[in-house]
């Protein structure tokens, strides 16, 4: 019969857990009856002119007790403990369907917590190691939090950082030029993979419309101009505002091209899969420490982190089994097959 119940807790309390409204050692909360105010004195006024008096909700006091399973009591201050430990979502449900579902299923599982202890369920092996593990991941946390609070950066910090990667922070402003190339056609005889799209130029026509492009952008035509006079839907893709991008914006290959750009210059195409690139820089800057605060501290924070737990386990000697932990071998490859054999046709 224990058996039986304790499977039974475990399925009642892993859908509990799962539902959203039970999380840790959450506690729970039951809704807060409003309180309406005395009604007024009569008075010599006739009631129709007298106006209708506001209904007030008194607050409720933190110890008052508001739900009770069997002996044991728990108060305002308690539920609403439960309430800010939920998920947004699960708040969100309780905002919209109440809190009396919640206070259920809490009053549930205090009940079968209480079953569980009459029967001793937990004083067996399993259950003592299971809560032991439970108690060092919340401890594992605690201090991980503990750690991430007390890595704050300073403005000094900030500072010295910026000035120190300046260079990270340099961008330019620069339009991107794209010619699309349609695919080669696949081998007579030879199914492709994916039927071709039918967009594109052909590699000959996408090389001498690039070419024309950047002669326009040379001569200083007007950049509104070049985009009426090159529009092609699918196959010409021109962008008229020109966009900021810093280091770390771009595909490495097409960073070097862009970045090595002086004003006003136009890079030669770049040729990417299927496509002719090529840019036109129209200035360079630095983003202002102000406007990178928010990276900055967010790297510094992860430095001092990272730092952290590094001592952390260089203080801890840290030893494993090399064997037990030994990456899984590499699966085999199976045997070769060779030619198909060939059947001699018999001999007349």
């Amino acid at each position: 019969m224990d058996q039986i119940c304790s499977r039974h807790t475990s399925r009642l309390l892993v859908v509990l857990l799962l539902s959203g409204l039970i999380t840790g050692a959450a506690w729970a909360q039951a809704p807060t009856p409003p309180v309406a105010t005395p009604p007024p004195a009569l008075s010599p006024t006739p009631a129709a002119s007298k106006p209708a008096s506001l209904v007030v909700e008194a607050p409720v006091p933190p110890e008052k007790v508001v739900l009770k399973v069997g002996e044991k009591q728990f108060t305002k201050a308690e539920m609403d403990a439960l309430i800010g430990n939920l998920p947004p979502q699960a708040q969100r449900s309780l905002a919209t369907q109440g809190k009396k579902p919640l206070a259920e299923q809490f009053a549930l599982m205090v009940m079968l917590s209480r079953q569980a202890e009459n029967h001793h369920l937990d004083q067996t092996p399993e259950f003592v190691h299971k809560l032991a593990f439970q108690k060092q991941q919340l401890e594992a946390q605690s201090a991980y939090e503990e750690i991430n609070q007390q890595a704050k950066v300073t403005p000094e910090e900030a500072q010295q950082y910026y000035t120190a990667h300046a260079a990270d922070y340099d961008e330019i402003t620069v339009r991107q030029f794209v010619v699309r190339i349609k695919a080669a056609a696949p081998p007579v005889g030879s199914a492709p993979a994916t039927p071709p799209t039918g967009s594109g130029l052909s590699p000959e026509e996408a090389t001498a419309r690039a070419a024309a492009i950047r002669k326009e952008l040379a001569a200083g035509t007007d950049i509104k101009k070049v985009v009426e006079d090159f529009k092609a839907p699918g196959d010409v893709i021109i962008e008229a505002e020109p966009r900021k991008i810093r280091h770390g914006g771009m595909r490495p290959e097409m960073e070097k091209v862009a970045f090595g750009l002086k004003d006003g210059e136009i890079s030669e195409p770049i040729n990417v899969p299927q496509a002719l690139v090529f840019f036109q820089v129209t200035g360079h800057g630095r983003a202002e420490l102000k406007d990178v605060i928010p990276e900055i501290e967010k790297n510094l924070r992860q430095q001092k982190i990272d730092a952290a737990m590094a001592e952390l386990k260089k203080n801890a000697a840290v030893w494993m089994d090399d064997q037990y932990f030994a990456a899984p071998p590499k699966p085999q490859a199976g045997p070769t097959l060779g030619p198909p054999a060939v059947n001699a046709p018999p001999k007349p």
